[in-house]
């Protein structure tokens, strides 16, 4: 058994035996076992703790990088691998990969700041660059996000931290939606008011506290601007819930006779150009 033990092989200009492989497989079996009995106790301590899902998320992430870390420093050094020359000697290449890793670092120092600061968590609806997403993870680089058209987004943590992001899931609980319409000029501008409340407050969704509210906003070019603003508390349905109010909105100016228009414009034609134009050269 001895015998096997001290056998040894060379790779490269480094020579190995199998006891240190014993060593480095039994290294690895040991940290997953290790990393196993500490996330059980991290999910039984969780029971009792305050911490979000995402605070509880990095944590699992931090204690599973310190581990393995471990195992491999342990590792390099069962296989006779000098890291302090290792370190000495790559200190000019490390400088230049932490210039060229400046982005990385900047996602890296975000995904803390979202984690622990609690801006941004798992399960909250977001917009981003004008588009609704759900955040499904935070890592430590990058978020996973879905947006309303199921499709999986994967965002760098300075983009969520960095720009100027809005949080449907906090603040205020329930999250204002608007619909702007234009209707003819000539209309009946209290009947209008009255319709477009009803079509608001007919769905479901929408708060009866506070009340929906509708605005006379400007005079247009071609129509007289209103605007219906109400509340409701799933921002995730509201372009759904968007698309019934519009439906409604139609079908309820259809029915009294109010039309929306569309843009006109009037051409005038200067009279000598049009006689010069008749006579021909």
């Amino acid at each position: 058994m001895n015998e096997i033990l001290t056998t040894s092989f060379e790779l490269g200009h480094h020579v190995f035996t199998v006891l240190d492989l014993v060593e480095v497989v039994g290294v690895i079996l040991l940290s997953r076992v290790v990393l196993g009995i500490l996330r059980r106790a991290l999910r039984r301590a969780e029971r009792f703790s305050t911490l979000d899902e995402g605070k509880r998320f990095i944590v699992h992430r931090m204690v599973s990088s310190v581990v393995w870390t471990f195992a491999t420093l342990f590792v390099l050094s069962v296989l006779g691998l000098n890291l302090t020359a290792v370190w000495a000697g790559s200190a000019a290449l490390l400088v230049g990969v932490g210039i060229g890793l400046q982005g990385f670092f900047n996602d890296v120092v975000c995904g803390f700041v979202l984690l622990f600061e609690g801006g941004v968590s798992v399960g909250n609806i977001l917009q981003v660059d004008g588009r609704m997403v759900g955040v499904e993870r935070i890592a430590l680089r990058s978020a996973g996000v879905v947006s309303v058209d199921g499709e999986l987004l994967v965002l760098p943590n300075s983009k969520v931290a960095g720009d100027a992001v809005l949080n449907f899931s906090q603040g205020e609980k329930a999250t204002r939606i608007k619909i702007d319409v234009g209707v003819a000029y000539g209309s009946e501008v209290r009947l209008v008011e009255q319709l477009l409340l009803e079509a608001m407050a007919e769905q479901s969704e929408i708060l009866k506290q506070p009340a929906p509210q509708v605005f006379f906003q400007d005079f247009g070019d071609s129509s007289l601007d209103f605007s219906v603003r109400g509340w409701m508390n799933q921002p995730w349905q509201i372009m759904a819930i968007q698309s019934q109010i519009r439906t409604s909105i139609d079908t309820k100016f259809r029915s009294n006779g109010i039309q929306i228009p569309f843009p006109q414009r009037d051409l005038h034609v200067i009279g000598q150009v049009q006689q010069t134009e008749l006579q021909g050269p």
